[in-house]
């Protein structure tokens, strides 16, 4: 016969505490709360859905931060000069194994 599963019950207090924790992180980290919680306190992520449905609390999404757009053209800028470079490169090296194929092709013949 397989062993008997033992459920484990959470005070009310636990549950704050767990709850906060999951809060704080996120707050700190911007998301991965849950996860957290799962592998510090051993409670899987439904139970902790359902305390905070319970709690009336809403699932923060992360915001997504607004980076300089001076910053980001600067850095597309820059991206774009090194696809140019690699794409010069990509050029050398294709005209190089272009003659490296006729050679081959001439000393077969």
């Amino acid at each position: 016969m397989p062993a008997k599963r033992t459920v484990k019950r959470y005070t009310q207090e636990e549950k704050s505490e767990i709850l906060a924790f999951v809060e704080k992180f996120n707050a700190e980290n911007g998301r991965g709360g849950q996860t957290a919680a799962v592998k510090k306190f051993k409670v899987t992520p439904m139970t902790l859905s359902a305390w905070n449905k319970k709690s009336g609390k809403k699932a923060k999404k992360a915001v997504n931060k607004k980076r300089n757009p001076s910053k980001l053209w600067d850095r597309l800028t820059a991206v774009k000069s090194e696809i140019a470079k690699a794409e010069k490169s990509l050029a050398k090296l294709n005209a190089e194994a272009k003659e490296l194929r006729k050679e081959i092709r001439s000393c077969i013949d």
